[in-house]
């Protein structure tokens, strides 16, 4: 069993992080927790696919670890990145627009060094994704007329994951009123996500011990979609049972909008 934290539903739910800086784990203290049955997706008789659940667990190799490095993962991991995913969704196009190096062991969290989330949720409503989308494009804005999806990857750094794992709900068992748009305040901006309030129906799926070579591909927004429905709800969670991890977690999420030709 496992400690998820969702949100209570409710009017405007806010994240405010102009004082509080970008280390907090947990997206609102509107928070329902509860004990959820969380299956090893290692062992589960099911087939995980973006299409189908909306996650799916692959194998990388992008002979880079210099994961200290901003501006190395900027101008080296991140173009690998971009080109591997176009070759395995068949895309036309992917650009990687961003990414975050999470982590409880880190001496200074920035926006791009934060703690794992651990509030259940989707990065993106359809508002923030049409705005993010046409951020993306200025310089492109021929791409806008394309389908377009935008898809997360997520792989741990340094060594297995012990601790705080990524857990994932099925999205075929996601409803729309499951979604609630939450505010994200910052010093410069503001933002806005959706927020997952608590459903019997969820089944929620994590991957034990993922290590280095291993990844998470996440489909968080999809524009054929049409509904509030739009992601896959992730959080990282933990065991009510637990032993003392040997490390902390330490991963690396990036961020990607892929597109595609056929509509």
């Amino acid at each position: 069993m496992f400690t998820v934290n969702y949100v209570k539903p409710g009017r405007d739910l806010v994240y405010d992080q102009r004082h509080l800086g970008p280390g907090s784990e947990q997206l609102s203290d509107r928070v329902e927790q509860r004990l959820i049955d969380i299956e090893d997706g290692r062992a589960a008789n099911t087939r995980f696919s973006l299409s189908a659940s909306g996650f799916e667990l692959v194998e990388v190799d992008f002979n880079y670890d210099r994961f200290d490095s901003s501006s190395g993962i900027k101008d080296d991991l991140l173009p690998a990145v971009s080109s591997w995913l176009k070759s395995r969704l068949g895309a036309s196009e992917v650009l990687v627009f961003d990414h975050t190096f999470r982590s409880k062991a880190a001496s200074e969290k920035t926006t791009q060094h934060r703690s794992p989330v651990k509030t259940a949720h989707n990065d993106y409503t359809s508002n923030s994704a049409e705005h993010r989308l046409y951020q993306e494009t200025i310089s492109r804005p021929e791409l806008r007329q394309k389908r377009f999806q935008f898809i997360n990857l997520w792989m741990p750094i340094y060594h297995k994951v012990e601790e705080s794992p990524l857990a994932m709900v099925d999205i075929s068992t996601a409803k729309e009123s499951d979604y609630h748009p939450l505010r994200l305040l910052y010093p410069d901006r503001e933002g806005e996500i959706a927020a997952i309030s608590y459903n019997p129906d969820h089944k929620w799926y994590y991957f034990s011990e993922m290590a280095p070579g291993e990844a998470l591909l996440i489909k968080v927004f999809d524009s054929e979609m049409g509904t509030k429905l739009n992601g896959v709800p992730h959080t990282a969670v933990d065991p009510i049972e637990a032993a003392h991890p040997s490390a902390l977690r330490s991963s690396l999420e990036i961020r990607t909008i892929a597109f595609f030709e056929d509509h």
